[in-house]
């Protein structure tokens, strides 16, 4: 690597830096921290029109962004008009029974195996598919009448008659697909390394440029995709079997992005377990947690408000638990009739949003709960007696960090790598159950006892966060993560095939 920068391609989805939230907080630290490093950033977006949520710092080279949904047509556009037109015009029925049949139905096959699926069949399809459409066009080829008949009898060979999907079903597997299918079109960059955020689609250009170039590959789980997928669908109103395609789907990249990592980070013992029971390596998983700048989020005990106040950093969404939260509220608000609480986030689910003010409504709570955004992070923390996060489900949260090194005591539910995280400096309950929750809370808000119990545990919390999840204790670890990982991949570079060949 010498005589030139080390250039890295980050991978997102729904994250970095199109929207906020921990990974995308994540993915900007951990830029900013290694400015040696030249960053290539691919997010995969819900919409084309979506503005950027982060400035990007001087090292990123180039940001390329894939929306999914709406646009007119599917599939990376270059904005050329004239070679998408001379794209579009070499892409002809030979040229799609000869070089684009054979690679999409071994795809499609894979796919629809799930956990079955053979990591190495899917990944070489892929790259089939991948050097085909730097060639020819993608909504040509996916939009055909040649695809969708190979769709069709794949899932009649793949699927028991019993099994077997309705029309409307397997026209809409077919649209998801050339949705999610887009992610090969997109050229790579060469790069020395992938570091994909996700295991999903977001992983996909790391399998890509692992085998067209020889690029290291680090995949970074922060929540269990799979998991919390499986949670998603569960809610969802699609059919059983449009939820098993979608999972099947799912399933089978993240099957292949497990086996073609040289390395997986685990944020805890939780992550590691999911990740070894969805088929990652033992051996290849690192212990790599995330971290918070302390200069940033200090104590300041003389901004504490006189009123009781509860503080909550999350979206408005059914698997952060707000609903559990209000009715742990009314509890609360019975013993101390001045409680407050302060939930800081933007409403990511308008219906669940309304669920919640109908709770807070029925109980008498609007005078002791604000909702809204603050510019003031720290602030909030700071101004908080207690910091609460009522979760269905997590990773490692970030607002868990900072509270922790804001002196603010922790109470949070037993999900993710949280209990691991809070390690006795803070109170942890079952999820789902607002009666414990409110215990915690009153517990720690005690007119009596409250004020030495919250100083105690703030204090250890802080000496926790301090000595394990500081910033740059990852920004270091990443650091020398990268140096391993390219270190042994220029081994392989030299034996790998840079230029794609036709026929």
């Amino acid at each position: 690597m010498s005589g030139r920068r080390t250039r890295i391609l980050i991978t997102a989805e729904g994250t970095y830096p199109y929207y906020p939230g921990g990974v995308s907080v994540w993915c900007d630290q951990l830029i900013q921290k290694l400015p040696e490093i030249d960053y290539s950033v691919f997010s995969i977006t819900h919409s084309p029109s979506q503005p950027l949520r982060f400035k990007l710092p001087r090292n990123v080279v180039r940001c390329t962004p894939l929306a999914l949904w709406g646009t007119e047509e599917p599939g990376w556009c270059t904005g050329d008009f004239v070679n998408r037109y001379n794209r579009r015009l070499a892409t002809t029925a030979e040229v799609l029974e000869t070089k684009f049949a054979v690679p999409f139905q071994s795809v499609v096959r894979e796919l629809l195996s799930g956990a079955a699926a053979n990591e190495q069949r899917l990944a070489q399809g892929l790259q089939q598919l991948y050097r085909f459409f730097q060639r020819y066009d993608y909504a040509a080829a996916m939009e055909s009448e040649l695809a969708w008949r190979l769709f069709v009898v794949s899932v009649i060979r793949k699927l028991p008659q019993a099994e077997g999907p309705s029309i409307e079903e397997v026209t809409a597997w077919m649209r998801w697909l050339t949705r999610y299918l887009a992610v090969v079109s997109v050229p790579l960059p060469e790069v020395d390394l992938v570091h994909s955020s996700f295991a999903g689609l977001a992983g996909v250009p790391g399998v890509l440029a692992k085998l067209e170039m020889g690029s290291a590959y680090l995949l970074s789980e922060h929540g269990i995709f799979l998991r919390e997928l499986y949670l998603a669908l569960s809610r969802s109103r699609e059919t059983e079997k449009n939820r098993r395609f979608l999972m099947n789907l799912n399933r089978a990249l993240v099957k292949m992005n497990y086996f073609h990592a040289d390395t997986i980070t685990s944020l805890g013992a939780f992550n590691q377990m999911w990740q070894l029971r969805f088929g990652a390596p033992a051996e290849r998983i690192v212990y790599l947690p995330n971290g918070v700048d302390p200069s940033s989020f200090a104590p300041a005990p003389g901004k504490r408000l006189e009123r009781p106040t509860v503080v909550t950093m999350a979206r408005i969404s059914p698997i952060k638990g707000i609903d559990t939260l209000m009715r742990a509220a009314v509890t609360v608000k019975r013993r101390i009739p001045s409680a407050k609480f302060r939930v800081c986030g933007d409403v990511a689910d308008e219906n669940y949003y309304k669920a919640v003010l109908k709770i807070i409504e029925e109980n008498n709570l609007k005078d002791s709960v604000e909702f809204g955004v603050t510019k003031d992070v720290v602030g909030a923390y700071q101004q908080a007696h207690v910091f609460c996060l009522p979760s269905n489900t997590e990773g490692m949260p970030y607002s868990i960090l900072e509270a922790m090194l804001c002196g603010c005591p922790v109470v949070a539910t037993d999900v993710g790598n949280v209990a691991e995280t809070v390690g006795g400096t803070g109170l942890v309950v079952r999820p789902n159950d607002p009666d414990k929750l409110a215990e915690a809370l009153l517990y720690l808000l005690d007119v009596v006892d409250g004020a030495r119990r919250r100083t105690q545990l703030s204090e250890l919390a802080r000496h926790r966060a301090l000595t394990h999840y500081t910033l740059d204790q990852m920004a270091n670890r990443t650091r020398d993560l990268y140096g391993q990982l390219l270190h042994r991949s220029a081994r392989q570079r030299s034996a790998c095939i840079t230029s794609p060949q036709f026929a």
